[in-house]
């Protein structure tokens, strides 16, 4: 007996062509974003640097400062 079941789509499997080569990361991305791994690397803290006001780096980010918890 054939199994007359359809297939499944799952939406998280990712193909080999749509897979982001292992450098991606550290040659497409800043200069600070590439400072802020190297120094989580060494220290395994977690370390963000922000340039300018935390709601004018949100906005740059395409947080909605809407539903974010106010800074004051």
């Amino acid at each position: 007996m054939k199994d007359s079941t359809r297939p499944v789509f799952n939406m998280y499997t990712i193909s080999k062509e749509t897979k982001l080569p292992a450098n991606f990361y550290t040659t497409k991305t800043g200069f600070f974003c590439n400072m802020e791994r190297a120094l989580q690397k060494q220290t395994k803290v977690a370390v963000k640097f922000r340039l300018g006001s935390l709601e004018h780096t949100q906005k740059l980010e395409g947080y909605n400062l809407s539903t974010l918890p106010s800074s004051q």
